[in-house]
């Protein structure tokens, strides 16, 4: 298992920043999302073609992994020509995650539209997500995030086990997949065979909302030490990602204390866990 923050956590952050806090704190990645204030990755001039190698210079050589490539696109709108526009979108964001040695990028499911089903929507996502699964470079792959009306695991499981193909996975995003009915076991179990990116922050359900309220580590309702047992259970290997919403809730902790705070609290589980094995053999 490996450690990574996302850029949500630090919107207003250049890139030099965002890699010296990596390198310093010990993240093993970073997930890319936000980056001086905007959303829009690829208007950034650190990616603009003359510029995409150096960038991705700067993350190896500190050892860190742009581990993901977050999109804002959605599948789930009624109109035809406005899903193929996401698409594109998607495609383009799959090209810049192989320009910077990125394995994945980020799709939301997301909203059941007004005047169409459940079953409707899922249809849309899963169709768009072929198109988009037969476009993108054959070194990215493609994740669904649990998120949306999508945010229950069984639901995005049945939606990358419809589009049936070997480049579409799953982001589990374990507070989500919590706030809409999930328990972090049969949330684990059930993403399992399409696993491959975690999302993981602690917080608290919200009086009237359907999102949680980001806290620090141990403040909230987001068991971290159950997470950590269940992920180990999985035996995965790869990247959780601390998602720290700071571009959403400006209100929150600074990502000067979020950071550290989370990487710390792993550190500190994993650190029992092994005392906890090491007395009992």
């Amino acid at each position: 298992m490996n450690l990574a923050f996302s850029t949500l956590g630090c919107p207003n952050w250049q890139l030099n920043q965002v890699v010296e806090v990596a390198e310093r704190l010990g993240y093993d990645g970073v997930e890319l999302r936000a980056l001086g204030g905007s959303l829009d990755l690829l208007s950034r001039p650190e990616f603009a073609a003359p510029n995409v190698r150096s960038s991705r210079t700067q993350f190896e050589d500190r050892n860190i992994k742009v581990c993901c490539v977050d999109t804002s696109c959605v599948f789930h709108s009624r109109d035809e020509l406005d899903r193929r526009t996401q698409v594109d979108l998607a495609v383009r964001h799959a090209e810049l995650a192989a320009e910077l040695h990125a394995p994945l990028i980020r799709i939301f499911p997301d909203k059941i539209q007004p005047g169409a089903s459940r079953h409707e929507t899922r249809d849309f996502i899963v169709e768009s997500f072929q198109q988009l699964a037969e476009r993108v470079p054959r070194e990215v792959t493609v994740t669904l995030e649990t998120h949306g009306d999508f945010a229950r695991t069984e639901n995005a499981v049945e939606i990358v086990t419809l589009v049936n193909h070997p480049q579409v996975k799953l982001i589990w995003d374990v507070a989500n997949s919590l706030a809409a009915g999930d328990s972090i076991k049969n949330a684990g179990e059930t993403v399992q065979p399409f696993l491959r990116h975690i999302h993981l922050r602690d917080a608290r359900p919200v009086v009237g909302s359907e999102h949680w309220l980001p806290t620090l580590a141990g403040k909230g309702s987001v068991s971290f030490a159950e997470t950590l047992d269940v992920i180990e259970q999985l035996n995965y290997d790869g990247y959780v990602s601390f998602e720290w919403e700071k571009y959403w809730h400006p209100e929150i902790e600074e990502p000067e204390i979020a950071l550290p705070d989370f990487i710390n609290a792993i550190r500190k589980l994993r650190s029992d866990t092994t005392k906890r094995a090491g007395a009992g053999e």
